[in-house]
């Protein structure tokens, strides 16, 4: 039985959660009614702005904007929910190089405890302090970085590639 603390709050992002927006209203509008607190549209055009999203996109309906630009506005709330545990399934899908590169930054300065579900292998070499292999009904520690196990799975083809050129044989 696993207990969490009733002060812990836990951030989740998973590759749908942007469809949880309303998407009827703009990024500005969508933020100012999550965080009452801030007042001032000025302080919370400045707070998405450092997410990238700028301008006319800021008061443009969120169904106006791109996937890559939705998932701008989730990050932007969760890192405002200002988590103790952040847990990212599949972050990048929908995002470009720049901004997976700020979500690097953003998850390395991150102080609480964060796990990260993902295939982008560059992602996971800018972050992953751990790997941890999922397959086979267990979930195992690797011993080594990503790029090692990158070339474990590039080894594993190659010998699985004879086995598979047999099968079509035999069919």
């Amino acid at each position: 039985m696993i207990r969490k603390h009733s002060h812990v709050k836990i951030g989740r992002y998973h590759q749908h959660l942007q469809e949880q927006l309303d998407l009827n209203l703009s990024p500005l509008e969508y933020m100012m009614k999550c965080y009452p607190e801030i007042k001032e549209k000025e302080e919370m055009r400045k707070i998405i702005g450092r997410y990238g999203l700028t301008g006319k996109q800021q008061v443009s309906p969120i169904r106006n904007l791109s996937d890559g630009q939705k998932c701008r506005v989730y990050l932007t709330w969760l890192a405002w929910q200002n988590p103790h545990m952040l847990f990212l399934d599949k972050p990048t899908n929908h995002l470009d190089i720049e901004t997976i590169n700020a979500l690097a930054d953003a998850t390395n300065g991150f102080k609480g405890v964060k796990m990260l579900v993902s295939h982008d292998f560059r992602l996971i070499q800018q972050v992953a302090q751990e790997i941890w292999v999922c397959e086979k009904q267990t979930i195992t520690k690797w011993p080594g970085n990503i790029l090692a196990y990158k070339e474990h799975l590039k080894s594993k083809l190659v010998d699985e590639k004879p086995q598979l050129t047999e099968r079509t044989h035999n069919v």
